[in-house]
């Protein structure tokens, strides 16, 4: 019965080992110098369709620091082995490891593509877990509503275009002016009749 039980507490002991050695290749990494003269750089690596995709990026490498030594290349940790992901460019790197890794480091080097590294480590660093803090929700930044309105069609299948209420109300009074103007005109025209049959009359 103790060997069960101290079978099942070391095999729970080692999958929460595993899970957390898993979880920190998808994680960010800082790596710094023995000094701030060495200068320091920034990465990041995400799991990824099967591969963990790496972004670097630097600060305060000194260039043409050696006449020979004057490339800075980085290396990961993968178990035992030093698997080399490329040369900072510009302070910038951009690299895919296809196997789980602990830690990464930079070393000066004579040749780009050198497969294994030198004694010359500026900067190292370990994977750390990613801290998503609780964050803040800003509600300006949400998307407002767009209010749409249905478009309709005449018996041709011509959309009809909504006039707006001013443009109605300009165009109603409009009309009623002229219906002013028109009764006017009628009342001008009854008079003037009347005045001239009125005057006939009294000339014969």
């Amino acid at each position: 019965m103790k060997k069960i039980v101290f079978s099942t507490v070391l095999g729970l002991v080692l999958l929460l080992t595993t899970a957390k050695v898993a979880g920190a290749n998808e994680g960010v990494i800082q790596l710094a110098g023995k000094t701030d003269a060495d200068g320091r750089c920034f990465a990041v690596s995400i799991y990824v369709d099967g591969n963990y995709k790496l972004l670097m990026t630097c600060r305060g490498l000194s260039m043409a620091l050696d006449p020979v030594l004057n490339k800075y290349i980085v290396w990961a940790n993968v178990g035992e082995n030093k698997q080399r992901l490329g040369e900072i460019v510009n302070g910038k790197l951009s690299a895919v490891i296809g196997e789980k890794f602990d830690s990464l480091f930079v070393t000066l080097e004579s040749d780009a593509y050198s497969n294994k590294p030198s004694i010359n480590m500026v900067l190292n660093g370990k994977v750390e877990q990613i801290d998503f803090g609780k964050g803040v929700f800003n509600s300006s930044l949400a998307p407002t509503a767009m209010i749409t309105q249905a478009v309709k069609l005449d018996d041709k299948g011509v959309a009809i275009v909504p006039t707006s209420a001013p443009t109605k109300n300009l165009t109603g009074a409009v009309v009623a002016i002229g219906k002013a103007i028109l009764f006017g005109f009628i009342i001008l025209l009854i008079i003037v009749g009347v005045m001239s049959f009125l005057a006939r009359r009294k000339n014969l």
